[in-house]
């Protein structure tokens, strides 16, 4: 059986980013937690790096995957840009993870359903992608820092975490979540 972890990005003192009287740690925990309902639901195990408003360093989100052995780790952020027109959803891979690029792909083609902005999959040399052992990525929601996105966010998590359940569902049926062997460790 796979296991996919879920990463609610930010938490407790680190608020990620804040406009329109939201803070980026919320949203994300929100559809975090309704993510890891819908995958219980559809018998896939999955478990959370956080279920509180709780602050989790990078490197203890990775060392969790790492030690749970998860198959895919899945990190959900909500963006932010100082243009407060900027808008859209996007997701990013370890720029060497064929298999996170795969996920990528493959998640982004079902946010395509949200009706957003689609700003592509994307390599990317964070963190939480570079020090995990398995396919990971990394989706931005949407802007925060666009009120007419923001309003749209807080109205859409249902919705967010449901498609991206619908993405990882399919996934797995692809093979996509089979144990990954090789390390991902880059120096930093």
């Amino acid at each position: 059986m796979s296991l996919i972890l879920i990463d609610p990005g930010h938490g407790g003192a680190d608020s990620g980013a804040c406009a329109s009287g939201l803070k980026e740690k919320d949203l994300n925990l929100e559809i975090a937690l309704k993510l890891w309902r819908i995958l219980w639901r559809k018998n896939i195990s999955a478990s959370l790096t956080r279920i509180t408003d709780l602050e989790k360093s990078l490197h203890q989100r990775c060392e969790m995957a790492n030690r749970l052995k998860a198959d895919f780790f899945l990190s959900i952020h909500c963006n932010s840009a100082p243009n407060a027109q900027a808008e859209g959803v996007e997701i990013f891979y370890f720029p060497t993870s064929a298999k996170g690029k795969m996920w990528a792909e493959l998640i982004l083609s079902f946010l395509e359903e949200l009706g957003r902005k689609i700003r592509g999959a994307k390599p990317a040399n964070f963190y939480v992608l570079r020090h995990t052992q398995m396919p990971a990525c990394l989706v931005e929601c949407g802007f925060i820092s666009n009120p007419k996105e923001a309003e749209w966010l807080k109205n859409s998590t249902e919705r967010i975490a449901k498609v991206l359940a619908e993405a990882i569902e399919k996934g797995i049926t692809q093979g996509l979540a089979q144990p990954f062997n090789a390390y991902q460790l880059a120096a930093d």
